[in-house]
């Protein structure tokens, strides 16, 4: 992961609800890098998509969106985020990243937030190589969403975005061709801020947005988004957690930096389904982080 005024969504064609992922066992291939660009040239902007894996986790599916600055972020369907600066060209990197995980779990350490070392390789047209923090060793495989090289504007991304769960979840953005952001969700959730084009030609959007009536996660957060084709990405959707924000239902609340009882008050990712939209250009994913939590969905209108 909700607007100043009510607004009635008028989703794309619901495929079917299905049972929330939100760990391992997602397979499904990276598309490939079709933009045949030689490795010497290769930069790391983009929309990048794939799969970590870890000993302790499993598989699951990641999209990275880094910006032409280098400020990235990542996002997996079991509720991890990493965050931070990447190297703008060449076939190597080593990159400190800030790693959040989803409330209500934790990384194998115990912890939801630790600083992470991310090393890459780059080689026929894919990025491999490791994250390393908070008690996990884990590999990843990503190439270029051929999406990245869509146009961007603010009139493309106007609209209502919406994603609901078999439990009664709903979570909704809206976007005004002025780059306005508003929002909410059912569990009391509000969301202020604007959207920013950093480039016309490619297909990733700046955020930056106010989180208040959210409990822990109130702040302002700085991320990224895309406008993706959500019946591309249905696995994705099919595989990633029952997300639910917002500030009630918590028993014991904090604790040592983290979170009692993981699935007290609904926080849970494998809670209910997800709907799984279909269309093309409809599908807004988003990561976005405070420097002490993360917020990432996958909404559609």
């Amino acid at each position: 992961m909700n607007a100043s005024r009510t607004l009635i969504v008028t989703m794309a064609t619901m495929l079917a609800t299905t049972a929330c992922g939100g760990g391992g066992g997602d397979t499904s291939p990276a598309p490939g890098n079709t933009a045949g660009t030689p490795v010497s040239a290769k930069t790391t902007p983009g929309v990048w998509q794939g799969t970590v894996t870890s000993p302790t986790t499993g598989q699951s599916s990641v999209v990275g969106l880094t910006s032409g600055s280098g400020h990235s972020v990542w996002m997996t369907t079991d509720g991890r985020v990493w965050t931070g600066q990447m190297p703008m060209s060449g076939t190597q990197f080593n990159a400190t990243m800030a790693g959040y995980m989803y409330p209500g779990s934790r990384f194998p350490d115990g912890s939801t937030y630790g600083t992470w070392s991310m090393m890459g390789n780059y080689a026929n047209g894919i990025w491999s190589g490791q994250f390393n923090g908070a008690g996990d060793n884990t590999t990843f495989s990503f190439s270029m969403h051929p999406a990245y090289n869509r146009p961007a504007s603010l009139d493309l991304l106007a609209g209502t975005y919406t994603r609901t769960t078999s439990i009664g979840y709903t979570m909704t953005l809206s976007f005004t061709q002025a780059g306005q952001l508003t929002g909410s969700d059912s569990r009391g959730c509000v969301f202020n801020g604007n959207v920013t084009v950093p480039d016309q030609t490619h297909n990733l959007y700046q955020i930056a947005a106010t989180v208040t009536s959210c409990g822990i996660l109130d702040g302002s957060y700085q991320g990224q988004g895309t406008l993706a084709d959500a019946t591309a990405m249905q696995s994705w959707m099919s595989n990633m957690g029952c997300f639910q924000y917002g500030a009630g239902g918590w028993s014991g609340g904090m604790m040592g930096g983290g979170m009692m009882g993981g699935g007290m008050g609904g926080w849970w990712p494998n809670q209910g389904s997800n709907t799984v939209p279909s269309g093309t250009g409809n599908l807004f994913m988003f990561a976005m982080t405070s420097g002490q939590h993360a917020i990432m969905d996958a909404l559609a209108r």
